[in-house]
């Protein structure tokens, strides 16, 4: 019997045996106020528990490879009812892998389940039941596209990884040479995971997979124009599902205000992403992108010519050229205009003289904002040409002068 029936039973008892009606009227109300509270307490814990509860379909597959196209430079790892066959097969330049029995076999262009649905139906010529099952060993190295409001659009180019499952376990069909590029291309991803995410506050699920904020990265991060909530993403469509390509849009602001990267997706090799452009300025998009790791800290500049500390100067993202001065500087006496050399997001050459001050705001035409890779020319003025000259004109008279002196001086 339930809580609330044994109250109601008490009431009941207690209108029959006591005469006094207001009494009555007041322990009903309490009585009444009190099973409403314990009702809706038994009711708030049934929906915890009930949203508590992980249905039982949390533990299917995410079949996040489903449209993993395959191409040159995956291996496969094959398994056949006989052992004898199973191993690692290399995708060659020609989109081949070569298998018992069947030998050469073009493979170019199909997802993993489409190939092992293919493999089962060819080697039923030459095995009962053979229950063959196909996994990435090596995924290929990506080829990715970026364009759009980051600071360095261009196609950029990801090292290629092993899946966790087959580090320990190796097979033997693999040649030396493949075990030597794939230790090195190792090597490379932990070194650039350590160099790139250094600055992040995010856990990784995997540092190995490369995603939209590992491209936005190593594009030298965004701008205080670009728009996040609307990334495009074109990828292509596997030959089992009509071709061509697809495109999605996603939001990415999560990532930049809450680390959250529930929406940083994996990208896959011949991805194109295309990041647009915000109507006004975002005052504090700059330092987020900083902390959680879709932007560098610092940016690599050169600066030469009549400056009292030349060479190469690391300086934070979103620096002006008077802090690249500040750091190199001062800038030597009879010095002139100032040439900024850039390449532009087109492939062209930027060769931009620039009227420097170092009163003027930051950003402005006179002490523009300077970019990764940049080249800073410090001039000669008309002035200092001149003198210039002058010294290497009168250097060989200073110098007979001087020898006629000597001489003089040895003869008396």
């Amino acid at each position: 019997m339930s809580l609330q029936k044994v109250l109601r039973n008490k009431f009941i008892r207690l209108f029959f045996f006591k005469r006094n009606a207001k009494t009555v009227l007041i322990g009903y109300f309490l009585i009444s106020f009190f099973i409403f509270d314990l009702s809706r307490a038994e009711s708030n814990n049934s929906k915890i528990e009930k949203n508590n509860q992980i249905e039982l379909d949390y533990l299917e597959s995410k079949k996040e490879l489903q449209d993993y196209i395959i191409d040159t430079g995956d291996i496969l790892s094959i398994n056949f009812k006989f052992e004898m066959f199973n191993g690692d097969y290399e995708v060659n330049p020609e989109g081949e892998i070569l298998l018992p029995e069947i030998y050469e076999t073009y493979v170019r262009g199909l997802t993993l389940t489409e190939l092992t649905e293919l493999l089962n139906k060819k080697y039923l010529k030459f095995i009962k039941d053979p229950e063959i099952s196909v996994r990435i060993a090596t995924f290929k190295p990506l080829r990715v596209l970026i364009k759009g409001e980051v600071r360095n659009p261009g196609l950029y180019k990801f090292p290629s990884y092993r899946s966790g499952i087959f580090l320990e376990s190796q097979n033997d069909t693999a040649s030396d040479m493949n075990q030597m590029v794939l230790a090195i291309a190792e090597k490379e991803i932990e070194s650039s995971n350590q160099s790139l995410y250094k600055s992040m506050n995010i856990k990784r699920t995997n540092e190995n997979i490369t995603t939209i904020s590992d491209v936005i990265l190593r594009a030298g991060g965004i701008t205080s124009l670009t728009d996040l909530s609307k990334i495009e993403i074109i990828r292509d469509v596997p030959l089992g599902k009509g071709g061509g390509k697809k495109r999605a849009f996603i939001n990415l602001n999560s990532f930049l205000n809450k680390y959250d990267d529930s929406n940083d997706i994996r990208i896959f090799d011949g991805d194109s992403i295309f990041l647009p452009k915000l109507s006004q300025f975002a005052e504090n998009q700059i330092p987020k992108s900083v902390l959680s790791g879709l932007s560098p800290k610092f940016i690599t500049v050169e600066i030469f010519g009549r400056i009292e500390n030349p060479g190469t100067v690391r300086l934070p993202l979103e620096s002006s050229l008077s802090d690249a001065i500040n750091l190199t500087g001062p800038i030597k006496p009879l010095s002139g205009k100032i040439i900024l050399i850039r390449y532009n997001e087109d492939g062209t050459i930027l060769n931009k003289s620039i009227a420097y001050s170092a009163r003027a705001k930051k950003g402005s035409k006179r002490n523009p904002f300077i970019k990764e890779g940049d080249l800073i020319s410090i001039k000669n003025s008309v002035l200092g040409k001149t003198s210039g000259f002058l010294r290497e004109f009168t250097a060989p008279f200073v110098g007979i002068y001087a020898t006629q002196e000597l001489i003089e001086g040895f003869i008396d």
